[in-house]
């Protein structure tokens, strides 16, 4: 009996080493699935941004706080308009030109000079009344007309299209626009029966208009022909002109489209046919003179 007892406990005694046994290797199995874990967390986790060095040429490199490169236009930025190149871009940016200063009525210096090349009047010309008269109405010789800030006199609005001109050019040059238009040549003429002007002068911005007057800048046919027939004792039966050599040079300032300066230059030649004062009458009269008119000192 007693061997049995012994037995059985010698057996128990087995059993709970074996159990203590097992269990001891499962909990070191534990523990090291646990450290496995805890290794790859370590692994896989996302580095720190800001610790970690940008790549050269990628996206990362590039620093968002970084000032943009001088060649990218900000955002909301206007970039500056180009050059007028065509004819009627740079048409477009001389008439509004000119309409401009009319409309902002600007302030600006306005010097008319006009040399008289030949001039055949017969027995006409020899009285000197005649003479005053013509070199007064032509304004021959140097004339100033300042046109003050606030008013709009001397200039008229400018609609030159490419059936006026011959040809125009834009030069570009420290914010400045140098316009050079020619323009074709044209001819008016006036008589009882009725009045025709083709003179493209008379869109080009020079101050023109109706009846006589010694401050427009191109006198038409009809200018003459109502100055003639104006006078005591004077009379013409018919006039016609001819405009040639006309040239126009503006400078404008390419940011805010205002004229910095202004020149228009031009030949005319006039035909008067049966012209009479008082006693003396001759069946032709002709003249030749050139004309050229500078606008200057703008003030906006």
């Amino acid at each position: 009996m007693k061997k049995i007892l012994a037995l059985l406990l010698a057996l128990a005694m087995l059993f709970s080493f074996a159990a203590c046994g097992g269990n001891t290797e499962e909990e070191t199995t534990t523990t090291t699935a646990a450290e496995e874990v805890t290794d790859e967390a370590v692994t896989d986790a996302p580095v720190d941004a800001t610790e970690e060095a940008p790549v050269e040429g990628s996206d990362a490199a590039a620093d968002p706080s970084a000032p943009a490169d001088e060649t990218t236009t900000e955002a909301g930025a206007t970039a500056p308009a180009a050059a007028p190149a065509t004819t009627d871009e740079i048409l477009a940016v001389y008439n509004n030109a000119v309409n401009g200063a009319i409309s902002a009525k600007a302030g600006y210096d306005k010097k008319r000079v006009t040399n008289i090349q030949n001039l055949e009047g017969g027995a006409l010309m020899k009285i000197q009344l005649v003479q005053d008269e013509v070199s007064n109405f032509l304004g021959v010789g140097t004339k100033e007309y300042p046109n003050a800030k606030g008013k709009a006199e001397f200039m008229s609005k400018a609609s030159l299209t490419a059936a006026d001109i011959k040809s125009a050019d834009c030069k570009e040059a420290n914010g400045k626009y140098t316009i050079t238009i020619t323009l074709k040549d044209g001819a008016s003429n006036s008589s009882a029966s009725g009045k025709k002007d083709s003179s493209p002068l008379v869109k080009s911005g020079l101050y023109v208009g109706e009846g006589d007057s010694s401050k427009f800048d191109y006198k038409s046919a009809d200018n003459i022909y109502v100055a003639l027939n104006g006078l005591e004792e004077a009379s013409v039966e018919a006039v016609k002109l001819n405009t040639t050599n006309a040239k126009i040079v503006c400078v404008v300032d390419a940011a805010t489209g205002n004229i910095e300066k202004l020149t228009i230059s031009f030949v005319f030649n006039a035909n008067l046919t049966t012209v009479k004062y008082l006693i003396a009458s001759i069946k032709e009269a002709t003249g030749v003179a050139d004309t050229t008119v500078t606008f200057s000192n703008f003030k906006y």
